[in-house]
């Protein structure tokens, strides 16, 4: 009985050994096992907007797809309004339960608390003016109106046209840029007066005819305005974008003469002088003739944007009748020679003239009545082809050629002439030769481009130097009778290489 008892003690010890073990090892795997066994890998997500939390929904994914819901519904809503980029916050959870909501209910509560960060779109945007390569960018739409106005002011000075911001262009970037009668305000009726390209444009309904004054004000330069973020641009008041693109600079351009016009008369228009005019156009003079069609280089004034207004005008003014060319056989092409100045006559002309930043650029005459009539200069025109040597002096008669004489043979010609008559370059060329020569008396020789010389002989004095370069016609040497010389005379040589040729056969024989 005592070995039963002593059994069973060992039993109970080993069962209470037993026992602890596997409740130590319970206390152990317990937590591990809870965590594994409530593990639950869908779980649900906290969504919040602003730091405000919404509630919760089963995945991030349909989160998101709330998010984008509430977004797309908002911007459909207020197609005017922009949000700030609110702070969204998913956050995860590993908790089994609990309360959640459907996609739909939470992008519907995303959707109302969107409204807290909600701002007006022109607090946000600026606005880019481009003139053709040329930007500044203002602050609002109204300040780029403000500032084209106060552009054209300077030329509609009854403020009789105001400038107006178009609808955007197909496109979706750009404004365009109207200016418009003042008391217009549908550009689509009666008078406008249009704008980027710089033509303006005069419609009237009725088709009347309109009276003097301004029919229309444009820009010259190609005008667009683009919406930017002010974030990211360097906006300037109205002022300082005024004073940068109004900025002048001096600079030329080409003007074609129209009839009327005169070198003081050009020069009025452009604000200049007479001898400013000549300073930018070598080869004219003062008293050198232009006619419409030419061509002249005129100084101008240019800014980065420049206003171009036509204007209707009724005066009376002094005009000049077309000239009259008559053809003149007896001199070279190349050479004008008016043969009678004609008389300015007067009329009354109705105009439409445009300016450019108030000079005159064009003038078209819509209407005329004459008062006086104009008598027209008469100009000979030369039509004689210029040959390649010229007589090297005016008059004379010939009075021995060139070949075989009596005393030998000779090289040149002879026109007997009185002393002291002008002695002139048959061609271009440069002197080689200023002084006495032998039997030539003083001598001049002139060496051509073409490789040939010229020799002048038997002056009376010599004008020119050795290296002095001359040109066809130049003045020379006075005639004489010096060295092998029975009379005064001129003798004359043409010598191409290393001999002499008959120069009768290149210049006129007479």
């Amino acid at each position: 009985m005592a070995h039963l008892t002593r059994y069973g003690k060992r039993i109970k010890t080993t069962l209470v050994s037993a026992l602890s073990a596997a409740c130590m090892a319970c206390m152990v795997a317990i937590p591990f096992v809870e965590k594994d066994i409530l593990k639950n890998d869908v779980g649900y997500v906290r969504v919040s907007v602003n730091g405000v939390e919404l509630g919760a929904v089963n995945t991030e994914e349909e989160a998101q797809q709330a998010i984008t819901a509430a977004r797309l519904k908002f911007s459909q809503d207020y197609s005017d309004i922009v949000y700030l980029d609110p702070t969204y916050e998913v956050v995860k959870e590993t908790k089994a339960f609990a309360p959640r909501i459907s996609e739909e209910e939470m992008a519907a509560a995303i959707y109302s608390n969107l409204f807290t960060s909600m701002v007006d779109m022109n607090q946000q945007l600026a606005y880019t003016v481009r003139i053709n390569d040329f930007t500044v960018t203002l602050a609002s739409k109204d300040d780029v109106i403000t500032l084209l106005d106060r552009v054209t002011a300077q030329q509609d000075l009854n403020n009789a046209f105001q400038v107006s911001l178009s609808e955007k262009d197909s496109s979706g970037d750009s404004y365009g840029v109207t200016v418009v009668k003042s008391e217009i305000q549908d550009v689509n009726r009666d008078i406008v007066a249009a704008a980027m390209n710089g033509t303006a444009i005069t419609t009237s309904k009725d088709g009347s005819v309109h009276t003097d004054g301004i029919t229309g004000i444009s820009f010259l330069e190609d005008i667009s305005v683009n919406e930017v973020r002010k974030t990211t641009a360097k906006v300037i008041s109205v002022d300082d974008a005024y004073a940068t693109i109004t900025a002048k600079t001096d600079q030329t351009e080409s003007y074609m003469v129209v009839a009327g016009d005169s070198f003081s008369k050009i020069a009025q228009n452009f604000g200049t002088d007479v001898a400013t005019i000549l300073e930018l156009n070598p080869g004219l003079e003062e008293g050198s003739l232009i006619i419409p069609g030419d061509f002249i280089t005129v100084p101008v004034q240019k800014s980065v944007i420049n206003v171009v207004t036509t204007k209707t005008t009724t005066y009376e003014e002094e005009y000049q009748a077309e000239p009259q060319y008559v053809d003149d056989d007896t001199n070279y092409k190349g050479t004008n020679t008016v043969i009678n100045e004609g008389t300015a006559g007067r009329r009354k002309v109705t105009a439409e003239v445009t300016y450019i930043d108030g000079v005159q650029s064009a003038i078209e005459y819509t209407n005329e009545v004459i008062l006086e009539e104009a008598q027209p200069q008469v100009i000979a025109v030369g039509t004689l082809t210029q040959p390649e040597y010229i007589r090297p002096i005016a008059g004379g008669s010939l009075s021995s050629g060139y070949g075989n004489r009596e005393d030998g043979f000779h090289k040149g010609v002879d026109w007997s002439i009185p002393q002291g008559n002008s002695v002139n370059a048959a061609a271009d060329g440069v002197v080689v030769r200023a002084s006495w020569y032998g039997g030539y008396g003083y001598c001049v020789d002139v060496q051509h481009n073409n490789g040939t010389l010229t020799r002048y002989g038997h002056l009376s004095s010599i004008d020119v130097s050795v290296g002095q370069s001359v040109s066809q016609g130049q003045h020379l040497a006075a005639s004489g009778n010096t060295g092998n010389s029975t009379g005064p005379h001129l003798h004359f040589e043409i010598w191409v290489g290393d001999a002499t040729v008959n120069p009768l056969d290149y210049v006129n024989k007479n």
